[in-house]
């Protein structure tokens, strides 16, 4: 892959070959939907899983990833306050919002440094591949508050999913194809849900919106049940509330499972793959 901190300037790199302006939108309305959320919550709510997504001196929301994406040396990251207040949690969430939309200005302007490799939870990652899979995160820590997640951070989320397996199965160079979608009928307008796909190679990926047409291997379900990192697929197999799409496909993804620990989704392909023979999570990239 080339030495950390170098840009891979060619090959497919996921979002990072999306144009900039739907981009720079999907990602900062997730961001605007976590904010909003956090703002309802009613007084005295557990606001500890908003929390980490929260920038906090000493652990700015970013801070190493854009350090590194320099060459700077990555800050020490010290812990955040403990038990925050609702107030400092709101101001926290504030900022890192703030941080991501520098940090996407930043890349967007200079695409050489989007692309280029620095060390994730994951492994090495792109920069703009980390920024973008914060969605997932935030995604998931709404869903634990709230028990739902608004329409524009579901999107952010399931795309941040799709993209990150997309670009380790490009690392571990694994031809793959597969995604996540809702079924038609779980959308408000009757139309087709929100859906991304994947398609890696020896020379990179591609992370695109799902079409109608597509006929790829995947995890049909409603966007909450696509993002949650608990619970029993076999029993969500059963009730119907997730449907498994070529399983073959699927199964293809194992090595992803069993090469990476924290791999994004893991979670629900390690159980899927697990529970059929066969089936998330992103953490956070900190």
């Amino acid at each position: 892959m080339g030495e950390d901190h170098q840009p891979v300037l060619h090959g497919p790199r996921g979002v990072a070959d999306e144009p900039p302006e739907p981009l720079r939108a999907r990602i900062l309305a997730g961001w605007d939907a976590v904010l909003a959320a956090a703002e309802a919550t009613a007084a005295g709510a557990d606001l500890r899983p908003l929390a980490e997504l929260g920038s906090w001196p000493g652990r700015p929301v970013l801070g190493a990833v854009m350090a590194a994406a320099h060459g700077r040396p990555v800050p020490e990251r010290r812990p955040k306050p403990f038990d925050p207040a609702r107030e400092e949690v709101l101001a926290a969430l504030a900022e890192a919002r703030d941080r991501v939309a520098a940090a996407l200005d930043e890349v967007l302007a200079a695409p050489e440094l989007g692309r280029r490799i620095v060390d994730s939870p994951l492994g090495p990652l792109p920069v703009l591949t980390q920024i973008h899979a914060l969605g997932h995160e935030a995604a998931q820590s709404v869903l634990a508050v709230t028990g739902s997640v608004p329409r524009p951070l579901a999107d952010a989320g399931l795309a941040a999913m799709v993209d990150v397996v997309g670009a380790l199965a490009w690392r571990q160079r694994l031809p793959a194809a597969a995604g996540l979608w809702e079924p038609s009928e779980t959308s408000p307008t009757g139309l087709t849900g929100l859906g991304w796909v994947f398609t890696a190679d020896a020379d990179g990926w591609r992370t695109r919106r799902r079409e109608p047409s597509d006929d790829l291997p995947g995890v049909e379900a409603a966007a909450r049940h696509l993002l949650v990192s608990t619970g029993s697929v076999p029993a969500m197999l059963a009730r119907g509330e997730i449907r498994l799409r070529r399983v073959g496909g699927l199964l293809a993804l194992a090595p992803l499972v069993d090469q990476v620990p924290n791999l994004p989704g893991g979670s629900l392909l390690r159980r899927a793959v697990g529970a059929v023979s066969v089936l998330g999570r992103l953490p956070g990239f900190r």
